[in-house]
């Protein structure tokens, strides 16, 4: 054999063994998520498994076009003519499922006193709802769109209000832009994981990166006309198993979440797009609405946060209710950032308890503008719960 033929042979070798060994490592970074995923999906013990939350209880779906020309999905449970709506607004990078179990309790909520009615929809760029028509957006954008929303589906009658996290700044914005509606209107309010002001100064992962993102990709959208981030949303898409895995560590306060739960927060995740994530970046961390919470002054309102929550710490939601006034501050244990979700037997219990101190109000005919300031409202240890309870959990699970 020639030295040219052996030099040839050893380059062919050499060759072969990157080719393999990047094959090898491809198929190690492919599968090791998967047999991961699989593992744990499969020893996770799961009281949700069957639940449809791709159909969940409605009575009817519209599309609601809004002022911008944003195509917004909407979907209601119960009569149209109810003596209170229920008015839900869902958080970054999720959608209305986020409420899937609140929606659900009111739908099987049975009373004779009083009927009511579940309005959900999905906030732009979230879901099924279209796009805002700009690569950045504004807290006053989504509550013009609630505005909107609730001028199509639910024009008349007394409102209460339930805000995750994003919703919940949309709800205090709505209050300012649409004051005289919502003195009228709105009889009750839930902030649930929310903050009137301050993220920009939350030194936890989650928001050090999203300040990075605002500082890196938004300028990237801005400058480069046309750019697209379809090929990031692509490869989000193809993330699977590893999302899957990563949603399951930082979404959850409890170390074994229900697999269900996490593919359902892990959809979420994965539909929201590249130019959503980056566009309400700046609105989030600049949102400061503290001069607006006294319109909320004797409202009754519930005030909701999970002790491990990384986006909106439990301090947030603890200046929130101090500022309220007459409000009730519940810390959920092994909760995160959506306390709905991981706990929702105790989080719709709390919900249908202050629906019962609206309902109670209304029913006296009190004009809530004009209301003094409401005293915190107590769960009676003896009431019979009228939902049962989804947690997997038994044992204290509320710091009230």
């Amino acid at each position: 054999m020639s030295e040219k033929q052996s030099r040839r042979r050893r380059g062919l070798a050499v060759a072969g063994g990157v080719t393999g060994g990047v094959a090898f490592g491809a198929a190690l970074a492919w599968g090791i998520p998967r047999y991961l995923a699989r593992r744990t999906r499969a020893s996770s013990i799961d009281p949700y498994a069957h639940e449809p939350f791709e159909l969940p209880p409605q009575r009817s779906v519209f599309t609601v076009e809004s002022r911008a020309g944003v195509p917004i999905h909407v979907e209601t449970a119960g009569p149209e003519d109810a003596d209170l709506t229920v008015v839900f607004v869902h958080g970054y990078m999720q959608d209305m499922a986020t409420f899937y179990f609140q929606r659900k309790a009111i739908a099987e909520l049975n009373r004779s006193d009083v009927s009511l009615r579940a309005v959900l929809y999905d906030q732009p760029g979230h879901g099924r709802s279209g796009p805002l028509p700009r690569t950045e957006y504004g807290i006053e954008d989504l509550a013009e769109v609630l505005h909107d929303v609730l001028a199509a589906v639910a024009p008349r009658g007394p409102l209460v209000l339930v805000g995750h996290s994003m919703g919940g700044m949309t709800i205090q914005v709505y209050a300012r832009l649409y004051e005289a509606d919502f003195r009228e209107r709105a009889k009750g309010v839930a902030f649930l994981s929310s903050s009137a002001a301050g993220l920009d100064t939350v030194e936890t992962k989650p928001m050090r990166a999203l300040r990075r993102l605002r500082r890196t990709v938004l300028p990237m959208l801005q400058q480069v006309a046309g750019w697209t981030p379809d090929l990031i949303d692509r490869s989000r898409l193809l993330a699977g198993d590893l999302g899957w895995l990563l949603t399951r560590k930082a979404a959850f306060g409890h170390i074994d979440p229900p697999a269900s739960l996490v593919t359902l927060v892990e959809q979420m995740n994965r539909r929201t797009s590249m130019q959503s994530i980056v566009g309400y970046a700046r609105a989030i961390l600049d949102h400061d609405e503290t001069a607006t919470l006294p319109l909320f002054k004797g409202l009754p309102a519930l005030v909701v946060v999970g002790d491990e929550d990384l986006l909106t710490p439990p301090e947030h939601s603890r200046r929130l209710a101090e500022a309220l006034g007459g409000s009730r501050f519940v810390l959920i244990a092994e909760a995160a950032h959506s306390p709905q979700l991981e706990y929702p037997g105790e989080i719709s219990q709390l919900l249908l308890e202050m629906i019962d101190k609206v309902v109670a109000e209304i029913g006296r005919g009190s004009a809530v503008s004009a209301a003094p300031e409401a005293t915190p409202f107590e769960r009676d240890p003896g009431r019979h719960r009228r939902w049962s309870p989804f947690s997997r959990h038994h044992g204290h699970r509320l710091e009230p």
